[in-house]
């Protein structure tokens, strides 16, 4: 069930958000700005936050069953316990000759050699992740494939906490949170592996809305909140710290909507 009292017909003018972020730029004091001084880096990403108009609800039942990729476990995670560790390179990188290409979206992967992730099966979940038609690709109106490092639009990195700190910087990620920074989207082991407090046992959800929560800010979204109690978070609200009041979830629905109607004030 959608609620919205504004929306009544489709917006012809409405500018679709969704492009990559040109690279020049980016810089560390434009990634600090936010429209509240009060907000706290480590908690916003740098990205302003926006209220939406929309409220979705649905059954619990639906909301679990909505998480389902076929053929991907992500309550498994790709996790790989006997993942041996390579003790004289810090990165496993994806190996991947696919030609860079206008018309899709192009990655790259690289996992750091101590996660104790199965890269060649999380290359598959993410893939399957954002080209499901419930993802980004139907808003971008791209796909996206995995090209070498030097050919791609951005990359993908799963770092321990340490790493994450490092890369994200001089957002203060805390060794807790994952982030968007310039052309990579680093995402923070201790999370794959813990979820969040209002996830309760549920890492499916939980990893499903990290992946797709910082490739959205890479696709140039800001952050929102919960638009009413009960219903489904949005996929950009802050669910690594609460989805106050909102029900996990891990899917752009409202930025699609947001796409056809104006929801967001």
């Amino acid at each position: 069930m959608i609620q919205n009292e504004q929306v009544n017909q489709i917006s012809t003018n409405t500018t679709p958000k969704t492009t990559l972020m040109p690279q020049e730029e980016i810089s560390p004091e434009k990634e600090l700005v936010t429209d509240n001084e009060s907000i706290d880096i480590a908690e916003s990403d740098g990205a302003n936050i926006s209220i939406a108009k929309l409220a979705i609800f649905v059954s619990e039942d639906e909301r679990k069953a909505r998480t389902l990729i076929e053929s991907v476990d992500l309550s498994e995670g790709c996790l790989d316990e006997g993942k041996a560790q390579d003790l004289e390179n810090q990165w496993e990188f994806l190996e991947n000759s696919n030609s860079y290409t206008e018309n899709t979206l192009n990655i790259s992967l690289k996992v750091e050699s101590t996660v104790k992730i199965n890269i060649d099966c999380i290359s598959n979940m993410l893939l399957k992740i954002l080209n499901d038609p419930r993802g980004w690709s139907t808003i971008a109106n791209k796909r996206f494939q995995f090209t070498s490092f030097e050919k791609s639009d951005f990359e993908i990195i799963f770092a321990t906490p340490n790493t994450v700190d490092e890369l994200c910087a001089p957002l203060a990620t805390n060794g807790i949170y994952s982030c968007r920074r310039e052309n990579k989207v680093v995402l923070n082991y201790f999370r794959w592996l813990a979820g969040a407090k209002d996830f309760g046992t549920d890492l499916a959800t939980y990893r499903l809305y990290l992946v797709n929560h910082e490739v959205g800010h890479m696709l140039g979204w800001g952050h929102t909140d919960c638009p009413a109690e009960g219903a489904l978070a949005p996929l950009m609200m802050q669910q690594s710290k609460t989805t106050n009041g909102c029900r996990p979830y891990g899917w752009p629905t409202y930025e699609r909507l947001n796409n056809i109607y104006n929801t967001q004030k």
